[in-house]
């Protein structure tokens, strides 16, 4: 189950919620945002996996997209330019949704993305960090007929949420909740997992 913590299980719940808003899902739009400051392996692993293409999941391909087509979504404090960029989202809400096109973008606030040598890093950020910068996503679906469900997650910082949902999924499989080959987290423990951990909420805007 790779991605058992992180966005794979905050936008895979977000994403099946609000694709049961609406009759026929033909397009999800979904974005991440990410503030407070980056760990030491987060920010390695991520400049490793920089590709010179950005993915999207146009008619059920992965296919290359422009990098420079920003779009806004709102947070909840109004919209906000969020950047496309390639998640591993592209494969495990089309797995689990069906739904043909999907595109996932980022905004970053705070610190962004730090530019000398990420070596000098710390372990990830202070627990005062993590307590006063909250993660948010959000998600429109488009359905055949044109029309659009919006929906927003909120929850704690993505490091504590990553931890927690790991150990809950671990905690659910030991007690017998598997499935063989390769999972997601809302494939196994159903599409509302996301809000089983503490202090995450969804909700129709």
């Amino acid at each position: 189950m790779p991605g058992g913590g992180g966005s794979v299980a905050m936008l895979g719940s977000l994403a099946e919620y609000a694709v049961g808003k609406v009759r026929n899902p033909r397009k999800i739009r979904i974005a991440l945002h990410v503030t407070g400051g980056l760990s030491r392996g987060s920010a390695i692993s991520a400049m490793e996996n920089v590709t010179t293409e950005t993915l999207a999941r146009i008619d059920g391909r992965l296919v290359s997209v422009a990098a420079d087509g920003s779009r806004k979504f709102d947070f909840g404090r109004g919209g906000v330019d969020c950047f496309p960029v390639t998640l591993p989202d592209l494969i495990t809400i089309w797995r689990a949704t069906g739904v043909p096109n999907v595109e996932t973008f980022v905004h970053v606030t705070g610190d962004g993305f730090p530019q000398d040598d990420l070596t000098l890093l710390p372990d990830g950020p202070s627990e005062e960090d993590r307590l006063s910068n909250r993660y948010q996503a959000a998600v429109e679906v488009t359905g055949a007929e044109g029309h659009v469900s919006r929906a927003l997650l909120d929850t704690v910082n993505g490091y504590t949420f990553t931890a927690m949902a790991a150990a809950e999924a671990g905690r659910r499989a030991l007690s017998g909740e598997v499935r063989a080959g390769f999972q997601t987290p809302n494939g196994v423990f159903g599409s509302g997992f996301a809000q089983t951990i503490a202090d995450t909420t969804i909700i129709d805007v």
